[in-house]
């Protein structure tokens, strides 16, 4: 399949794809298309990116199924948000016309009475959100009776969003006869319990992750202690002078914290979260759009949805716990062509969770500094020089308040008057500017240098994690978080990586307070410089006591 043309759709589907220019598929449409169309009849998981073309890949083999001598609900399209269910509804209703196939958009925030009018008349296909659909199918307004086809789109933010009952809920109400297409990001634990439980002959379609990230986007992390994340953010703002980008936040209280400290410092932000009413979310995201304010600061839920092709960055408050939430988000910027920045912030004790991330991506992250503020004063400049500019061109006419300073002014001296303008356009530029010095200095042994690695006798078979070691390490061997470069627990033995000079005390501490009953053997790791393999320096292991060998 190189071309939708090449495809056995409804006649009328191909024109409109035509008429919208719509003629190479994406990797997603071109793996799931052709199998959807043969068999309609056939459960799939499939797993791809937001931004990669998945409403097309599920929608029109749904619209080519449907049965148009039937007027009753043959399709239905759950999605976990209002936005991205009119997304799904408008976009399969521009390639659908002329075809007869009926749509109709369910979710909450809108008169229940005219969607139960709307129902009645017979729609093909719904899309809707989880909990409006479950409340008409409680009121017996919507029946799921001749329900073909089940879509589940972004089922790993529906579970994320807690719906796993609302979901489990409408499979009660479809007959055992339907087909279930399933499209996720990720494959959480939950999506691996909803197949097992609720699909059968599952076929899978994965694209890669990495091909949603082009090279228009530079990734950075930044290293910033918690609290100072929102002055951090600042800095890159302000460093940005056509900065328009989105920060994410792990929780709604967050977001709205953030985003009342930013405008406290005189930025056009704004947020959107999950408890906000459908017609306030509306209002942000149209206003977004036509930035009426540059920065939006948003949960990774909310922000599903929101189709905006030029932001210049995206900022992470933190490195998300599902790494691949990571590539959705920084995904939304580089796009159309654009240079993008993503940046994620990432506290000192945490810089272990740099390579966690991108040894699950694949992606390697390049050190940013935070912005100084003479770069942050340097660039305000040209906005103090523009300023003045504009004071040339003569008025047609000063105002008696304007002529009375000019007469002040002449009262005064050169030097003052200089001094004088200085401070009043420091207060109106730079008066929100904080002059701490937030960057973090790292020694060189909390960078890279002197570490050493030990290992025990004894992993996972114990019952060990990594952040259970972590723990131990932080609270009964007092080590700080930054210094605990390395933990890596295999099913029998345990690598870690801390400070040189605080070996010995960390490993009489072991001793004599054990992380676990099992007695452990205690072993430093050494690389062998001079056999080298092809894979990089082989290790030897030594007993901590045992002095070095000359």
């Amino acid at each position: 399949m190189s071309t939708f043309s090449d495809l056995p759709l409804h006649p009328k589907i191909q024109e409109s794809l035509a008429r919208l220019g719509i003629t190479t598929p994406t990797e997603i449409q071109a793996l799931v298309l052709p199998l959807l169309l043969e068999n309609p009849k056939q459960d799939m998981q499939a797993q791809a990116q937001t931004g990669t073309g998945k409403t097309f890949a599920f929608g029109l083999p749904l619209l080519h199924a449907v049965d148009l001598s039937k007027k009753v609900v043959q399709g239905l399209v759950v999605a976990p948000t209002r936005e991205l269910v009119l997304q799904i509804y408008e976009n399969l209703k521009e390639v659908s016309q002329h075809t007869g196939i009926v749509l109709e958009p369910v979710y909450g925030g809108m008169p229940i009475e005219r969607q139960i009018t709307r129902i009645k008349a017979g729609p093909h296909i719904i899309i809707g959100t989880p909990g409006r659909l479950n409340d008409h199918l409680r009121r017996k307004t919507l029946s799921l009776a001749h329900l073909t086809t089940l879509v589940l789109d972004e089922a790993d933010i529906m579970l994320e969003m807690g719906f796993k009952e609302e979901i489990d809920e409408i499979l009660h109400f479809a007959p055992k006869s339907r087909q279930i297409w399933l499209f996720s990001a990720t494959i959480m634990g939950g999506i691996k319990q909803l197949i097992k439980t609720h699909m059968k002959n599952v076929v899978t379609v994965r694209t890669t992750a990495h091909q949603v990230i082009t090279s228009q986007v530079e990734q950075y992390f930044c290293l910033v202690p918690t609290r100072k994340r929102v002055e951090a953010a600042a800095r890159f703002i302000e460093a940005t002078p056509d900065f328009y980008g989105i920060i994410f936040c792990q929780t709604k209280t967050l977001t709205s914290e953030v985003t009342e400290q930013l405008a406290s410092k005189g930025f056009k932000v704004n947020c959107l979260h999950g408890d906000m009413k459908q017609t306030v979310r509306n209002n942000v995201i149209r206003g977004f759009k036509n930035r009426d304010f540059s920065v939006l600061v948003a949960t990774n839920v909310a922000a599903r949805g929101i189709d905006v092709s030029e932001l210049t960055h995206v900022i992470n408050f933190s490195i998300p716990e599902e790494h691949e939430s990571y590539i959705h988000r920084i995904g939304r910027t580089g796009r159309a062509g654009k240079q993008g920045i993503a940046i994620v912030f990432v506290a000192p004790e945490q810089q272990y969770k740099i390579k966690q991330l991108e040894r699950t991506t694949q992606i390697q992250l390049r050190e940013i500094s935070i912005p100084p503020i003479e770069a942050i004063i340097n660039i305000k400049m040209g906005a103090v020089s523009d300023f003045i500019e504009q004071t040339k061109k003569p008025d047609k006419k000063l105002s008696p308040a304007h002529q009375a300073i000019k007469e002040l002014i002449e009262s005064f001296s050169q030097e003052e008057i200089k001094n004088a303008l200085a401070i009043t356009l420091a207060e109106k530029f730079f008066k929100d500017i904080s002059r701490e010095n937030i960057s973090v200095q790292l020694s060189s042994t909390e960078h890279r240098g002197g570490q050493q690695e030990i290992s025990l006798s004894f992993g996972r078979f114990v019952g060990l994690n990594e952040k259970t070691v972590r723990e131990y390490l932080h609270e009964v061997c007092k080590l700080e978080p930054h210094e605990i470069r390395k933990v890596r627990v295999l099913d029998n033995r345990t690598f870690i990586a801390i400070p040189e000079d605080k070996l010995p005390a960390c490993v009489n501490t072991m001793r004599s307070t054990p992380i676990t009953k099992h007695k452990a053997r205690i072993e430093i790791v050494e690389d062998i410089r001079h056999e080298r393999s092809e894979h990089g320096p082989r290790k030897r292991m030594r007993r901590f006591d045992r002095k070095r060998r000359r």
